[in-house]
């Protein structure tokens, strides 16, 4: 059992993928978001293929990289370039971001 927690884990933070969904399906929710207030950055958007050994619960693709942390990379480069609309994206997609975006202010 160890052994399949251990594959189980996110690529970029290492932690346990407790909320498996695929960047591939959160991009498209993400990009459906944003696309109601910048349309040319939505595009922007994109999926981290990265496979792994846990399913994503909505299309069943494997997948490597955390809900939180690729909600964590989608926010940073929003605000980066500069989309004012950072807190209603955090309400959609918090995955514990806003608990753990504290700790860095």
């Amino acid at each position: 059992m160890g052994s399949l927690a251990v594959s189980n884990r996110c690529v970029e933070c290492d932690d346990i993928i407790t909320n498996p969904i695929c960047t591939e399906c959160l991009a498209k929710k993400m990009r459906i978001v944003v696309r109601e207030h910048n349309p040319k950055l939505a595009e922007d958007i994109i999926e981290a293929d990265v496979p792994g050994e846990t399913w994503c619960i909505t299309c069943g693709k494997t997948m490597g990289i955390c809900a939180h942390c690729f909600s964590k990379d989608v926010y940073e480069m929003l605000q980066a370039r500069g989309y004012t609309h950072t807190k209603e994206f955090l309400s959609r997609f918090d995955f514990f971001l806003r608990t753990k975006l504290s700790d860095y202010c």
